[in-house]
């Protein structure tokens, strides 16, 4: 039976590989041509609604892509982004390439640069209005429980662990697949809102070469430079890849006075260097070594600042207030955000040096599940510096005598004000084996996890570590040609948090958790056409190390782990030859959400803002259609949809008239990111010419967060073959130059970190 199945899942994916090339767009689908005399019901090639297939991607009969690492997947809603998808968009980073996947958003504060700990100031990816989303590197975490670069606690404006734009580089990527809601989980009980992973490339089995050149607005530059191949036996595969971005400070227009600014002091310069080994000792015995570098140097301006104050009255009032009276905060002190343009005038930075190191010994390969044992070791460090701080003595903003103060308080990049490290090494042991209808398959990871915050002043360091053992155990059941079931177990153990302060006090904080929690994933064929699936996976995510410590006043707050339950089903459709959509619904009901809400406090007979366990209600819905016009023209549209609804518990009562200064970022989330989603791309190919027109459009934003109720972005993307080896291409993103944000706080307010405005890259790749 195992054999017979190896057979069919061949023949599938020879059949995908006959599928004429299509759209480039990564959640579009290429339909295939059915041949209905000599095809069995078993070895139809669905068609990937909802992603695309493109090079060497192969669909099973559910209508999934199969990957390199689709073994852990369980069908449900899942988009694949390929290769040749990455490099005909010319993504910068890996934001850029997720923004179009339905149901994702990203947060950005519009720069590269991110305060470590300062959550508005990273790259924060969101699946179904969720960013409790894990991310993968083939297969392995990227976070550290420790600590973390975007958020300490859970209840502080995020709950996202790794900022998504320093995983690693577009040209390191093979493939990304976006795994929504329960057919995710597997790789932890925490992946609440779903699963990134991102595959690796390898060598293929000649040598090739790729140099990447490329100039555009703002003083921006990339060079990429890649070679692969293997040995003249084909044993030794390898991969290496490296290359330096830079930019000068950017433009925007501002939301509020509908001006172009420049944002000053965003430049940048990210180098990195990538490479991976695959000596190939038989057909099932690989050893595999990957490395993983990567580092930035990035102008940090925190915020835009609010010009509408920059003259000598309001200037005089914001620095009195601050400097005299402590009244911080733009509810209390318009323009206090203004304040941090010294930071950037004065040579305020962020840096970041990274090192990922992966050795893996494949020992087994079955029904297309790898058995393996991996040792890592991430390294991270994070520094940068406020400038010359905010002084009193500062002149007007934008003045003669402002460049000259800013000339003369300007502090270089010897300069640092804080320094952060984290560390994990870990052992990961992987087993698949096929019996029969069953294809069995379990992971278990150790990681050991360390935290180290160094004042920068004293040269004192804090620290605190935890261990970690991730498993699960789950069966894929092919219980006939048309249904496939998989249940699963997880297992997670949590060490308490060993600290040890700047003075050397040892403590522990929290205390050691064991959970298993359960999951059920199932997918069937309605007929030859459509596909049917339905997952449920029990949730549990651990308190951070900080979330134990996180106080409401004097008191402990005493939190607990969020726990909770999700659902999520959809329907995918072909409609003919030519039209094809999907459907998805996702549902979350968490019992036990850390939050930061109003509550009632009887001791001061009045409503108090406090950290607490709450419920919470998330619902979520994406659509996506797909249409080829011709054999050169494709459409694809989706829209997406999230809310959430948070609730009292335990004889809480909360504030029925919640007030946005009051900062409950979380429970206010719905105002934090657009209502409605609605993206449509439009892609043209022929023999030389590959070109997309990229639409976004968000409505329903809230006011009171954003300066428009609706913003429209508009990208265009061409290639152009000159020949076989040499391709120019340009592209042109914010084509409207549209004013819009997705980061808000009440505290800095509307308009602090604006999206940057229309701006342009022109370039060539040449293949050798």
């Amino acid at each position: 039976m195992a054999q017979n199945k190896k057979e069919r899942l061949t023949l599938c994916a020879l059949l995908s590989l006959s599928l004429c090339a299509g759209t480039a767009h990564a959640y579009a689908a290429e339909t295939a041509e059915k041949n209905e005399e000599t095809k069995s019901s078993r070895t139809q090639t669905y068609v990937a609604r909802d992603i695309e297939v493109e090079g060497n991607t192969s669909i099973d009969y559910f209508g999934n892509a199969v990957t390199e690492q689709s073994y852990y997947r369980t069908g449900g809603d899942v988009n694949v982004i390929d290769r040749e998808t990455l490099e005909r968009r010319h993504y910068d980073q890996l934001s850029d390439a997720l923004r179009q996947v339905p149901g994702v958003q990203i947060k950005t504060p519009g720069y590269r640069g991110g305060e470590f700990g300062y959550t508005q100031t990273h790259n924060i990816v969101t699946i179904n209005g969720d960013d409790r989303v894990v991310v993968l590197v083939d297969g392995r975490r990227m976070d550290n429980t420790a600590g973390s670069a975007i958020a300490s606690t859970s209840s502080h404006r995020s709950k996202a662990m790794v900022d998504i734009n320093q995983i690693t580089n577009i040209d390191n990527i093979e493939k990304i697949e976006v795994i929504k809601g329960p057919g995710g989980s597997f790789y932890g009980s925490d992946a609440t809102g779903g699963v990134i992973n991102i595959i690796t490339r390898k060598g293929g089995d000649r040598a090739t070469g790729t140099l990447d050149l490329s100039t555009g607005s703002w003083g921006r530059h990339n060079y990429r430079f890649n070679y692969s191949g293997s040995t003249a036996q084909g044993k030794m595969k390898y991969f290496f890849s490296l290359g330096r971005e830079m930019g000068g400070d950017a433009k925007y227009k501002d939301g509020l006075s509908g001006k172009n600014y420049t944002y000053v002091n965003t430049g940048y310069k990210e180098e990195y260097l990538n490479f991976r080994f695959d000596y190939d000792f038989d057909k099932l015995h690989t050893l595999r070594a990957a490395y993983n570098h990567m580092q930035s140097d990035a102008d940090y301006p925190l915020t835009a600042p609010d010009h509408k104050y920059f003259n000598q009255a309001d200037w005089d009032r914001i620095k009195h207030d601050y400097f005299d009276n402590k009244i911080t905060g733009d509810p209390k002190n318009p323009g206090y955000r203004t304040l941090w343009y010294m930071w950037a005038v004065t040579g305020s930075y962020n840096a970041y040096n990274k090192n990922n190191t992966d050795l893996t010994y494949i020992f087994n390969r079955e029904n297309g599940m790898e058995s393996f044992v991996r040792i890592y070791d991430q390294n991270e460090r994070y520094w940068g510096s406020f400038g010359g701080r905010t002084q009193k003595d500062s002149p007007v903003p934008d003045t003669p005598e402002w460049y000259e103060w800013g000339r003369a308080h300007y502090r270089d990049r010897s300069n640092r004000h804080w320094f952060h490290q984290l560390k994990n090494q870990g052992i990961q042991f992987q087993v698949g084996k096929a019996y029969g209808k069953h294809d069995v398959l379990t992971t278990w990871t150790y990681d050991h996890s360390k935290y180290f915050n160094t004042t920068v002043t004293t040269g004192k360091q804090a620290s605190v570590k935890r261990n970690s053992v991730i498993g699960y155990i789950q069966d894929k059941i092919l219980l006939s040609d048309k249904w496939e079931l998989t249940p699963s177990l997880r297992f997670a153990h949590y060490s308490d948090g060993a600290t040890v302060s700047q003075d050397g006090v040892r403590s522990t904080v929290g205390s050691t958790t064991n959970t298993i929690t359960p999951s059920l994933n199932t997918q069937y064929a309605l007929d030859r056409k459509t596909t049917a699936y339905f997952g449920y996976s029990k949730v549990r995510r651990p308190l951070r190390p900080s979330d134990y410590t996180a106080k409401n006043d004097t008191d402990f707050a005493k939190l607990q782990d969020e726990k909770g339950d999700v659902w999520s089903i959809g329907i995918r459709r072909e409609f003919s030859a030519k039209t094809t959509a999907s459907i998805h619904y996702n549902y979350t009901r968490m019992s036990n959400a850390v939050v930061r809400y109003s509550v009632w406090d009887q001791g001061i007979d009045d409503f108090k803002l406090k950290f607490v366990n709450a419920k919470e209600i998330k619902k979520a819905v994406n659509l996506s259609l797909q249409h080829r016009f011709n054999p050169h023209l494709t459409l694809t549209a989706s829209y997406s949809h999230a809310y959430d609804n948070f609730s009292a518990k335990d004889g809480m009562i909360f504030d029925p008239e919640l007030k946005w200064a009051d900062g409950n970022v979380n429970s206010v989330i719905n105002r934090l990111r657009p209502a409605n989603n609605y993206t449509a791309d439009l892609a043209y190919e022929n023999d030389k010419l590959y070109a997309t027109i990229t639409s976004t459009w968000y409505t329903g934003c809230d006011t009171m967060a954003y300066t428009a109720r609706r913003a429209f972005i508009l990208d265009l993307n061409a290639n152009y073959a000159i020949h076989k080896d040499l391709t120019i291409y340009a592209s042109i993103v914010n084509l409207t130059n549209q004013a819009y944000q997705t980061v808000y706080t009440s505290y800095l307010g509307k308009g602090a970190w604006p999206q940057l405005g229309r701006h342009f890259m022109i370039g060539m790749k040449y293949k050798f």
